[in-house]
């Protein structure tokens, strides 16, 4: 574990007759909830455990819940994603993330069956939190994954996945279940603790439609609480709100870093965005992940992953969605203007944190 990551002791502890967590002793850092080798076994999470995920993620918007997820399946899914990667970086439709010089692309996970398996989209544990956060049923509505291919350079702007006037509350949590262990050396994300209810929208924003944060905010704000990257054990699912700052890293390494990115919304919020999942798969879904499956349209025959457009629309707008296309993202912009402009912004030092 990195000297930016702090983890609570496994054995419940009392302050002052509660199992409240003492938040100060782990400072602004992130920070790991280890599940016990018993909760994954049993699939029951512990009272403690979700307090403390709670705790942790209303303050920092972000933590990471460690021993999710088995290593054997992650290894699988690991090793078919960087042979269909290379397959995908040929297709026409594929765009790099904020610029070639990233090598950072969206990539959609195997959707046939027998890699739908519940622990990385319906992980008991996340789903337990996931209720407490957003209320009943939350709703799965995006199904994708980051891969940082080698040899990147260039790094994202920071910025919020939210560009668009959002509720004071938690609507929506992504899950970010890293593939590898992951840290600074092979292109983990960067995150910023607690700024996802620190600014208001949308003067926190340099460019509204991009989504990325002003420069005198991301200067101020590192003098009371940096950036860190932290060291993340593969298996492990980062909860992250959506309003949080954050930014795709570069991976200097020679082997690809994947995470999975599965997005949930309460039910409340009425997201109009959906996954198209194989309807041979529907039964399975229905019975061993326990979800709903307002999110879902279920499709006749096999569905190529590779093939589907990344597809996002975090608003509560149906006509406000961004689709992938040959000539770049389409957003409400380019269906007006014809022009297509959205992540096309030059990343520069005004985009992220200088140390002065």
């Amino acid at each position: 574990m990195s000297p930016e990551m702090k983890q609570p002791s496994a054995t419940p502890r009392y302050w002052d007759g509660a199992l409240v967590p003492e938040t100060e002793e782990h400072g602004s850092s992130p920070v790991a909830i280890r599940l016990s080798d018993e909760e994954r076994s049993s699939g029951q999470t512990r009272p403690d455990t979700i307090q403390q995920a709670l705790t942790y993620y209303h303050r920092d918007g972000f933590f990471v819940l460690e021993n999710a997820i088995d290593d054997d399946l992650v290894d699988k899914l690991y090793n078919r994603m960087v042979e269909d990667n290379k397959i995908y970086l040929s297709k026409p439709h594929m765009t790099w993330n904020q610029g070639a010089k990233t090598k950072n692309v969206s990539q959609i996970p195997p959707l046939t069956p027998e890699w739908l398996h519940k622990d990385f989209y319906a992980n008991p544990h996340a789903l337990r939190i996931l209720e407490n956060l957003l209320g009943p049923q939350p709703e799965l509505r995006f199904l994708n994954a980051n891969v940082a291919c080698p040899g990147g350079t260039g790094r994202q702007a920071v910025h919020t996945d939210v560009n668009h006037r959002f509720p004071s509350i938690p609507f929506g949590v992504v899950l970010n279940t890293y593939l590898q262990d992951s840290s600074a050396d092979n292109g983990v994300t960067e995150v910023w603790c607690g700024t996802h209810n620190a600014y208001p929208h949308p003067e926190q924003l340099k460019h509204k439609e991009s989504g990325w944060i002003r420069k005198d905010l991301i200067q101020g704000r590192a003098k009371t609480s940096a950036p860190s990257q932290p060291h993340i054990r593969k298996g492990s699912i980062c909860f992250r709100d959506l309003r949080l700052w954050h930014a795709g890293m570069p991976n200097p390494s020679s082997r690809h870093r994947i995470m999975l990115a599965i997005d949930y919304f309460a039910a409340w919020y009425m997201c109009p965005m959906t996954i198209s999942l194989p309807l041979s798969a529907k039964e399975m879904v229905e019975k061993e992940w326990k979800i709903s499956t307002k999110g879902i349209e279920w499709v006749d025959g096999e569905i190529d992953s590779l093939e589907v457009p990344f597809f996002l629309n975090m608003t509560q707008d149906p006509g406000r969605y961004l689709v992938q296309t040959e000539k770049g993202f389409e957003d409400w912009r380019a269906r007006e203007t014809g022009k297509y402009v959205f992540d096309r912004g030059t990343v520069d030092e005004e985009c992220y944190w200088t140390p002065e």
